[in-house]
This record gives C-alpha cells, sequence and structure tokens, in this order.
C-alpha cells in the first residue's frame, strides 16, 4: 500500500470499500462512489484533489439529482470523504466541501412531517453536536481562506486569476453553510435519541421493520435530514421511507412509495 502523501484515489476508495459491511454497500452509493471515481480520475493523487474542486463537483452533480436515492448516493460520497481524513490519509476534511442538497420538495408541510409546532426541527443531541463542531471547523478556515484570497489577489491580473476565483468560490461556500447551520442550531428542537418508552416512530427511535413481500428485516434509525447516513442505518424522516414510518405504532402496516416503487412494511419494534 502507498504512503498517505503518495495514496491514489482509487487505492483509498478500494481501503474505504474493503472496510463497510456487505449491509452497507447499496446499490446507490457504489455507483455514486464509482461516479467520483471516474470523474476525478482514479491514479489521480488524493493530495491533488483541492476543496474548491470538490465543492464544485458536489454542486454539479447535485443539480441533476434530487431524488431520495440520488441523495442517498451522494452521501456515500461525503461519507468516503470523512472516512480518510479520520484515518490520515488525507490532511483535509474534504467532506466539509461535499454539500448535499435536499430538494424544496422534500420539506415536510404535510402529513406526517416531523417539524415542530413550534416551528423548529427536530434532531438528536449527536446531530446537535455534529453540526456544531462542522460550524466551528468552518469558522476556524475563515483565516486561511482569507489569506489565500489576500495571496492570490497579489500574484497576477485578478481578471484571468484562477486562485483567486477559486479561493472567493470557497469562501462563498463556506459562508453560506455557516448561516445554514446557523439557521438549523436556532430552529433546532432536540429529542430523546434513546427512544425509552416511545409508542409511535418519531426522530430518535430505532425501528426494526419487515418487508412484507420479501420478508426482509431492517434496522433503521430515524433522524433529521442533517444526520441521515444509511450506510449507518441512519435515515431521514423526509425520505420515503421515513415519511411512510413516523407517527406509526408497533404492529402496524406502512407503505413506501420510493424511486424503485412501492414497498409494504410492517413496524415490528420501536425503541
Amino acid at each position: 500500500m502507498a504512503s498517505n502523501n503518495e495514496m491514489n484515489l482509487l487505492e483509498a476508495v478500494g481501503e474505504y470499500t474493503g472496510s463497510l459491511k456487505d449491509k452497507d454497500k447499496s446499490q446507490a452509493a457504489i455507483r455514486e462512489i464509482n461516479r467520483f471515481v471516474k470523474h476525478f480520475q482514479g491514479e489521480r493523487l488524493l493530495a491533488s484533489i483541492t476543496p474548491s474542486q470538490i465543492g464544485v463537483y458536489a454542486e454539479q452533480v447535485a443539480k441533476n439529482t434530487m431524488s431520495e436515492e440520488a441523495v442517498e448516493g451522494l452521501q456515500a460520497v461525503r461519507k468516503f470523504l470523512a472516512y480518510i481524513h479520520k484515518q490520515e490519509i488525507t490532511d483535509r476534511n474534504l467532506a466539509t466541501h461535499f454539500r448535499v442538497r435536499k430538494s424544496k420538495t422534500n420539506s415536510r408541510n404535510g402529513r406526517g412531517r416531523s417539524v415542530s409546532q413550534r416551528g423548529g426541527q427536530e434532531m438528536t443531541q449527536e446531530g446537535h453536536d455534529q453540526l456544531t463542531s462542522e460550524k466551528e471547523l468552518l469558522e476556524s478556515n475563515r483565516v486561511s481562506i482569507s489569506e489565500s484570497i489576500q495571496s492570490a489577489a497579489e500574484d497576477g491580473d485578478v481578471r484571468e486569476n484562477a486562485p483567486l476565483e477559486a479561493a472567493r468560490e470557497q469562501q462563498g461556500r463556506e459562508e453560506a453553510r455557516i448561516k445554514e447551520i446557523e439557521g438549523m442550531l436556532r430552529s433546532a428542537i432536540i429529542v430523546d435519541s434513546s427512544g425509552k418508552g416511545a409508542k409511535t416512530v418519531r426522530v430518535g427511535t430505532t425501528i426494526v421493520i419487515e418487508d412484507v413481500d420479501k420478508k426482509k428485516k431492517s434496522k433503521y434509525t430515524l433522524v433529521s435530514p442533517s444526520e441521515a447516513n444509511p450506510l449507518e442505518g441512519k435515515i431521514s424522516d423526509a425520505s420515503p421511507l421515513g415519511k411512510a414510518l413516523i407517527g406509526k405504532r408497533s404492529g402496524q402496516k406502512a407503505i413506501a412509495i420510493t424511486p424503485k416503487g412501492q414497498t409494504n412494511l410492517k413496524i415490528l419494534d420501536i425503541n
């Protein structure tokens, strides 16, 4: 295996996927990771991939991939980027530059919504802490980005200065993300994630369900959109599956309408 500084993208993806359990390798996740590798070219060294390139890629892909399945795939790429930073394969956490935007149609304004009547989004304490940490990290980058802008501005014609443009784009993305997180934190309503005493499915509960047709059991934890991570069994309450389950009791049946079609479910346990 190459040293971290010399590891290419394909090697890193191989290490990451090798660490996953079979149940975590969904078709959407693998498909989007393969697309990511193809775009950046598998033999490319990870050290040569910049945060601005990651941000631009995420924005371009998200424009045409707003289905729940597509979002799941994009989240898998973000998880991969977080993994290679955690394993010290990369010095920079590129995951913070890979934003997965939810479509406006995912907002819950009707039946089964988990937006509190007080106007806030329910989320677990873990999700709240993750957003806080991300905000603090982005804020800590402000000085280095400003220095990059100043350095780039001093180097050549500002009208045709790619480094300057990239630095400004990064600054704009990160400031927008900071404001977005601040809004979510202001309206956040922390819910108990232990599920203790829960009678119905809600954000923070863990649910065991059965696909009635396939006789297949699955276990999920229902979370807010910002916490969703299908590879860890965390599904958004805004997803088709989440919408179908929220508010249901143990023993009840539910129908989830996904891009793959209709799925008939039965709730076996809530905790």
